[in-house]
């Protein structure tokens, strides 16, 4: 992030937060619909379950109607049915993150933190998001950078949603550093929306997020409709934040969503598809996210990935449970020239593809006991050790569980257990403590 945007952005917070409470009313998505946190979410934050589907589909438009439909400024005429309150929430995340095994001996491949490391400000943030006007929602959030908790992460989504054809079909436009293409609009728990997941530690038990295709910056724009059985979205991106140096008529990715959902019994079964296609044109230094310099050169990226996912959830002995899958059949980059240093780990040379399979089951309702499989397969000889992205083969099994103590507040445990595919390379673990607090 540019540092004098950075500045911009931290002031914008310090200002959220000191607020009267009559203007901003630190108000959530649950004092606007005036339904309890749960009402959106299957089992636990952040997953959603049919209510909370149809609330994103609106573009966050939907409210208590008992409060009226006032105007922003009190005592206004406004015709636009501009809502009476800032709808502002914060969000603190800490985390404390350890793999067992510091680098591969042979090659010097790092693996990951082997002391292990605790992060209090990494996915921590402020909110400000919900109904802006009749048939028009936003959600913007500026948060703590995973990798560096010195600098912020802004993320900004923005909808217009109609009713139509017993669904919601509309528009929306987004600009991320994180949740990637897909984000725009989806629905669903099986990772294409890297917010949306099962586990905290998505990249060792979600396909789509431990192959890339799922995450990343990115800005974009889309169309879609979600009804009861069907949603279907589609849309043009760059996989950036900055447009600066971008050409965009030469690097516009189109790409598609489509999943059908069927109600049986009390059950709940989605299986869906997904991809993208195209090329990128652009300096390296826009890739990185920085100003263009005399020193830029000109890079060509071609992206290409396609999948299939699902999704069931439902009462399994008067216990929730959900159980979602997903098949990254492809995953390409190719980066020309090879010689470019270009940073996004979504961005770099890969031809991998990836099976998810996760599971939570609910004994009781706030304690979720949680298991995942994944198989991750490289193809690229060329292939760096990213963030998450490897150049080798593996398994990982997961064991977590999560407890709501609170309405707003939950505690987890993800254990993984890595099996590489190497003579090199050890088995090694993750082990993801985490506390959320909703505000």
């Amino acid at each position: 992030m540019k540092p004098f945007t950075k500045k911009i952005l931290l002031l914008s917070s310090a200002v959220l937060f000191v607020l009267p409470e009559s203007a901003s009313a630190l108000a959530s998505f649950s004092r606007q619909t005036g339904k309890d946190c749960m009402a959106c979410h299957a089992q636990n934050m952040p997953k959603l379950n049919n209510f909370g589907r149809e609330f994103a589909l609106s573009g966050f438009t939907m409210y208590d109607s008992s409060k009226g439909n006032e105007s922003l400024i009190q005592g206004s005429e406004v015709p636009l049915g501009l809502s009476s309150a800032l709808n502002v929430s914060a969000v603190l995340k800490a985390k404390y993150i350890k793999t067992s095994q510091e680098e591969d001996t042979t090659t010097g491949d790092l693996i990951g933190a082997d002391g292990g490391e605790f992060k209090a400000l990494g996915g921590s943030g402020i909110f400000f998001g919900g109904r802006i006007a009749d048939n028009f929602g936003a959600l913007v959030s500026l948060k703590g950078n995973d990798d560096d908790e010195t600098d912020i992460v802004y993320n900004a989504k923005l909808a217009l949603s109609y009713e139509a054809m017993g669904g919601y079909t509309g528009m929306s436009l987004i600009s991320t550093e994180t949740n990637g293409l897909f984000s725009g609009m989806e629905v669903y728990n099986t990772g294409l929306n890297a917010p949306i997941k099962q586990f905290e530690n998505a990249t060792a038990t979600n396909a789509a997020q431990a192959t890339g295709v799922a995450n990343g910056p990115a800005t974009a724009l889309g169309a879609y409709y979600g009804g009861t059985n069907l949603f279907v979205s589609a849309g043009v991106g760059i996989p950036s934040q900055n447009s600066e140096g971008i050409d965009a008529g030469k690097s516009l990715l189109p790409f598609y969503r489509i999943a059908y959902n069927q109600a049986i019994g009390s059950w709940n079964f989605m299986i869906g598809a997904y991809g993208l296609r195209g090329n990128v044109e652009a300096s390296d230094e826009s890739l990185n996210g920085g100003l263009i310099t005399n020193k830029a050169i000109l890079v060509n990226v071609h992206k290409e990935a396609h999948g299939f996912d699902f999704e069931m959830s439902g009462k399994l002995f008067d216990m929730s449970t959900m159980t979602t899958i997903n098949r990254v059949q492809r995953n390409i980059v190719e980066v020309d020239p090879t010689t470019a240093v270009i940073v996004p780990y979504n961005l770099q040379n890969t031809d991998n593809e990836a099976t998810s399979v996760e599971f939570q089951i609910n004994p009781i309702e706030p304690l979720g006991l949680k298991a995942a499989y994944m198989s991750y397969g490289n193809n690229e000889a060329t292939a760096t050790n990213q963030k998450f992205i490897k150049n080798y083969d593996y398994d990982v099994y997961t064991l977590g569980l999560n407890y709501n103590v609170l309405e707003n507040l939950s505690v987890g445990v993800d254990v993984s257990r890595y099996n590489p595919d190497s003579t090199t390379i050890k088995s090694y673990d993750d082990i993801y403590v985490t506390a959320i607090f909703v505000f």
